[in-house]
């Protein structure tokens, strides 16, 4: 495994956020110390993340989305990226397009137009194959919009729900990509503070739906540690 530093990568950097949280439990020492090095860093969250509780009555899914979007501008207060740009693509959460529909081209239009505006020269997304469709779609939509715009970046992708749910077939493939790992020990209460901004997914907010998600003990902990894991690669590739 490769050991690495923020002032390795290009800027400015893309950090694609499926959900809001994932910008933190992913990539967040990497976007504290990359703000802290004076690189731009751009976070997409590309859904709105009212899914979260579906049964309950109290937070239907629009005042969802508006809780998690605060949480989110919260997170980013927390990690030092407070004047950091940033965009809501306000796809509906857990009913992404797939690729082909006219939605799906509607938010690839979108991301395109930053991506070309912006012309990244790191890109950092959730894992390709990583269990959850909604950051496999945002993983697509990314790399769409790269590809589309005739860019070669480097890809650092992050794993959220591999470990706990991925099967065989979702890890990589032999020389697809590189390890890499980043010392976050500086700035990891940091990292910790800003996943205390998540509220509603650590069940403080809601609470009349049982079922209802909330990061457990065990994710947290695998998640948010001294390092913070990518696998690495250039897009496109060869």
């Amino acid at each position: 495994m490769t050991n690495f530093v923020v002032t390795d990568l290009d800027g400015p950097i893309l950090v694609v956020a499926p959900h809001p949280d994932d910008e933190t439990l992913g990539c967040g020492g990497l976007i504290a110390l990359a703000t802290e090095a004076g690189i731009e860093v751009h976070t997409l969250f590309v859904t709105d993340g009212s899914a979260s509780h579906r049964a309950s009555q109290t937070h239907p899914p629009d005042v969802m989305a508006e809780i998690r979007a605060a949480e989110a501008e919260e997170a980013l207060k927390r990690l030092g990226a407070e004047h950091q740009p940033r965009s809501f693509l306000k796809l509906r959460d857990g009913r992404m397009p797939p690729p082909g529909k006219h939605a799906y081209r509607d938010a690839l239009d979108v991301v395109s137009e930053l991506v070309s505006g912006s012309r990244f020269k790191t890109v950092v997304v959730p894992w390709r194959r990583d269990p959850h469709t909604d950051h496999r779609i945002s993983w697509r939509i990314a790399m769409d919009a790269v590809r589309g715009n005739g860019m070669q970046v480097t890809l650092l992708e992050y794993q959220i729900w591999l470990a706990e749910n991925g099967q065989a077939e979702d890890w990589p493939g032999d020389g697809e990509v590189s390890d890499a790992s980043l010392d976050i020990s500086m700035v990891m209460e940091r990292k910790h503070h800003a996943l205390k901004a998540h509220r509603s997914q650590l069940g403080l907010v809601v609470d009349d739906d049982p079922s209802g998600f909330a990061l457990s003990p065990k994710t947290i902990a695998r998640l948010v540690g001294q390092t913070e894991n990518y696998w690495v690669s250039r897009w496109p590739g060869p």
